[in-house]
């Protein structure tokens, strides 16, 4: 029996999104992360707070990213996929729609 490779196309796009967010991130990070922590200085605990909070978050994301790249790479999607067009609303469907069972179901 043949087996074929099974391609998720939302997880795939998850990968991507969580690639996008970690840019952003790490964009943020780069540009203003300095002017958030230099408006905490009236408190030492909240300055405190989020200089960890900023360094778990580096951290985490340079996992992650790895992790959504490898993802990205093993579910890529096919050139030759069969693009499915779903119904628009309001229009009438083409086919009967209980056509699977048949004029003899009660």
């Amino acid at each position: 029996m043949e087996r074929r490779r099974v391609h998720h196309p939302l997880r795939y796009r998850r990968a991507r999104s969580l690639l996008y967010v970690i840019g952003l991130f790490w964009l943020w990070l780069w540009l203003g992360s300095g002017t958030l922590l230099d408006g905490l200085h009236h408190s030492p605990v909240h300055a405190a707070l989020a200089l960890y909070a900023l360094a778990v978050v580096i951290l985490v994301s340079i996992p992650a990213a790895l992790l959504a790249v490898i993802r990205m790479l093993l579910t890529h999607p096919r050139r030759g996929a069969v693009v499915v067009a779903l119904p628009v609303a309001g229009q009438a469907p083409r086919e009967d729609q209980h056509w699977w069972y048949g004029e003899k179901a009660s």
